[in-house]
């Protein structure tokens, strides 16, 4: 038995013992309440902040429920938190379209955070069926496999957005179904353009992407070279008005095509009151354009006609074929279709060619008169199409034809009843818009010339003959103008005498005309029509005597003139008399002939570039 002091002792211990440890559990416990506080006031203070984000906010676990919600949410969704919290989750709220990819980020997002965005759009739906769009802010808890996600309702925002497109989609189609191209583009020289109407496509032949995209084209670009500087000028002038301008002038579409166009625009301005830009309106007026211009000429021609027309610009006669010829003349002269000058050698076809040309709408662009009848066949090509450097032996430099010399102005055929099958063939591919190639050449170009031909042949004869093509006449024959021989029309004899004696005679006095000499020159038939009556009173100016080189005419007599008449002059060489008497049989050969070419030389057993050469020496082309 134990001393009584023992016992005692070992109680005193066990019972401090218990209140140090009671002391430690109290210590423990203050400081399990002060944490406790601590959780609390950061609960309080987080569950504060997750309530008032400003945005409707979750956070969703790693089965996708929702464990926490705050008033915004419910607000949006329509469900109490009661109906939410640990109860629903995340993929129930989103559209059926949208929560496959909902579900996907979710994953994807756990296993790296950076597999899934963090921002993105989808479309959620509350308890009544109303679909909103949202802005999801989303990403991981750190150390948890929670989520914490934030919603912006952008409903209002979208519906504009639609309203928007909508709107630029009717403003669009309203533009596209315009007759004409709405346009801006920025203020320079060249006009770049930054937007275009779909009717840029049926207006210029350009797509908008042509025209925007590509930069390739500007809006300059697609005005008519002659036209441009004119524009350039009126716009810089216009626009330092600060008034909204209107201009007319002519494009190029893209197939070469021209075109008159009326455009109305205005300076956009910044605020800085600098003109940064040009937006406007260009609309199609060719059909408006080309009725002025048909009623301008139409006018023109009705003002002739109401009056007896003695001269139509270089060609003179007020007789009643010659009035026909006028009217036909200024009828042409309105239109691009082609026309074929019937006459007999020196009848003034090529005065006739050049009035059309004058009276046209490309009076400004050349007139080119080609003698078909002196150009080998084996040149045509070279000479009508060009040809580039190399093309052959002699080819030092690129030459153009003289398809290229009558770009957009006139080109006159003379004598094109002279030229071969083969040449017409391909003359036809050049008149049927297929256009031509060059030899030595890659490039096919195209033509935009009118043509006008002439002829002394009867081609409705020559294509019953087969000398011409079936295809190549109708596509001359368009448009004809027959003139009438000089000896048809002898009343224009005195408007004809008066004219050419004041253009030789200049400051000159004109000699006097007796009885027989006008006698002579009404007797004389005229073979070689106005060009032989045009010789014939030049020498009359100088030698002072009419002189029909072939033929003396008294009364109603006419003798041949015997060589005697050819006498040399004083110092006179042979080589003159010579040259004196060939010009007195090629006249002969050539009235007898009736001025036939053809047959002349054949008759004089020459080829026809011969004739024509000696003609041409003795002053008889």
């Amino acid at each position: 038995m134990n001393p009584p002091d023992t016992s005692k002792t070992a109680l005193l211990s066990e019972n401090k013992r218990l209140r140090a440890r009671v002391a430690e559990l109290e210590s423990l416990a203050h400081e399990l309440r002060e944490i406790q506080d601590a959780l609390r006031i950061s609960e309080e203070r987080y569950r504060s902040v997750f309530e008032n984000t400003g945005t409707a906010t979750v956070i969703i676990e790693n089965d996708m429920t929702i464990s926490m919600t705050n008033a915004k949410f419910e607000a949006l969704t329509g469900y109490s938190r009661e109906e939410i919290k640990g109860r629903m989750k995340w993929p129930e709220f989103v559209v059926p379209e949208d929560a496959e990819r909902m579900r996907t980020y979710h994953i994807q997002r756990r296993k790296d955070r950076s597999l899934a965005p963090t921002e993105y759009e989808c479309r959620v739906q509350d308890r009544f069926g109303e679909v909103k769009d949202m802005h999801v802010n989303i990403d991981m808890i750190s150390g948890t496999l929670q989520s914490v996600a934030s919603f912006m309702d952008i409903t209002a925002f979208k519906q504009a957005e639609a309203a928007l497109v909508e709107s630029e989609r009717k403003l669009s189609k309203l533009m596209g179904n315009l007759p004409g191209m709405a346009y801006r583009c920025t203020v320079d020289e060249a006009r770049p353009l930054n937007f275009v109407s779909a009717g840029s496509k049926w207006l210029t032949e350009y797509s908008p992407y042509e025209l925007i995209e590509s930069g390739k084209t500007t809006l300059m670009d697609l005005i008519h070279p002659d036209d441009r500087q004119r524009v350039k000028e009126q716009i810089k002038s216009l626009l330092s008005t600060g008034r909204p301008f209107q201009l007319e002038y002519r494009i190029i579409t893209a197939s070469g095509r021209t075109k008159w166009v009326w455009e109305e625009g205005v300076g956009v301005v910044a605020e800085t009151g600098e003109i940064t830009g040009i937006e406007g309106f260009i609309s199609d007026i060719s059909e408006y354009k080309k009725e002025e211009l048909q009623l301008r000429k139409e006018n023109i021609r009705l003002k002739t006609s109401i009056q007896e027309r003695y001269k139509f610009g270089d060609i003179i006669g007020k007789n009643p074929a010659m009035q026909a010829v006028y009217e036909r003349i200024a009828k042409a002269a309105t239109s691009d279709a082609n026309v074929i000058i019937y006459g007999e050698s020196g009848t003034g076809k090529e005065l006739v060619a050049r009035q059309i040309h004058r009276l046209s709408d490309n009076r400004d662009r050349p007139f080119v008169p080609v003698n078909c009848s002196a150009i080998p066949e084996t040149l045509f090509e070279s000479e009508f199409f060009g040809y580039k450097k190399g093309a052959f032996t002699g080819a030092g430099a690129d030459k153009p034809g003289y398809f290229d010399l009558a770009e957009d102005g006139t080109l006159f055929l003379d004598e094109l009843g002279e030229i071969g099958l083969a040449a017409q063939v391909k003359l036809l591919r050049v008149l049927e818009g297929g256009g031509y190639t060059p030899v030595g050449g890659q490039e096919t170009r195209k033509v935009r010339a009118r043509i006008v031909s002439a002829t002394n042949r009867d081609l409705k004869e020559d294509l019953k003959t087969g000398r011409v093509r079936e295809d190549f006449f109708y596509r001359i024959h368009i448009i004809p103008i027959t003139l009438p021989p000089l000896r048809k029309r002898k009343d224009d004899l005195p408007l004809l005498i008066e004219h050419f004696l004041t253009m030789y005679a200049k400051n000159r006095e004109i000699p006097k005309m007796d009885g027989k000499m006008l006698a002579q020159l009404y007797n004389y038939d005229w073979p070689g029509n106005v060009r032989e009556l045009q010789n014939v009173l030049q020498r009359f100016i100088t030698l002072r005597t009419l002189d029909f080189m072939t033929r003396s005419v008294t009364g109603d007599k006419t003798e041949d003139i015997s060589v005697d008449a050819f006498e040399a002059g004083d110092g006179e060489s042979l080589s003159a008399i010579m040259g004196r008497l060939e010009k007195q049989v090629l006249m002969q050969i050539l009235e007898k002939n009736r001025w036939h070419r053809h047959r002349t030389a054949q008759e004089l057993q020459i080829d026809r570039k011969t004739l024509l050469r000696k003609m041409k020496k003795s002053g008889l082309d």
